[in-house]
């Protein structure tokens, strides 16, 4: 059985079926550079999990996207303090965005 969660017009913001997590594409909620919209983005995602009675300790894959990827660095600064030392495997692009205003977009995949 197929679970959606938050279901909106377009897309629900995670899917569960069969122990198996995945979600929207996540943004920040406000403008800002690249540290504050990667920490509003996963603190998002740590809310979203939440839901479902899940953690960051859950997650198998994360997709990244950045609007520049010369801010990989600075991405990466506050990732890695928030992924701790369990990282899921990870991949990220650069790519243009949805909007002028987001600088990262980020998509995870999980197990329960």
């Amino acid at each position: 059985m197929i679970e959606r969660i938050n279901p909106g017009p377009r897309a629900s913001q995670m899917v569960r079926v069969d122990g198996r997590i995945e979600t929207s594409g996540i943004v920040a909620l406000e403008a800002g550079d690249i540290a504050a919209q990667t920490r509003c983005v996963l603190a998002q995602l740590e809310q979203w999990l939440a839901q479902i009675g899940a953690g960051k300790q859950h997650l198998t894959r994360m997709q990244i996207w950045l609007a520049d990827m010369g801010e990989f660095a600075a991405m990466n600064e506050v990732y890695d303090v928030w992924v701790g030392n369990q990282p899921p495997v990870r991949a990220c692009v650069g790519a243009a965005l949805a909007a002028p205003e987001y600088r990262i977009e980020i998509q995870a995949f999980g197990q329960l």
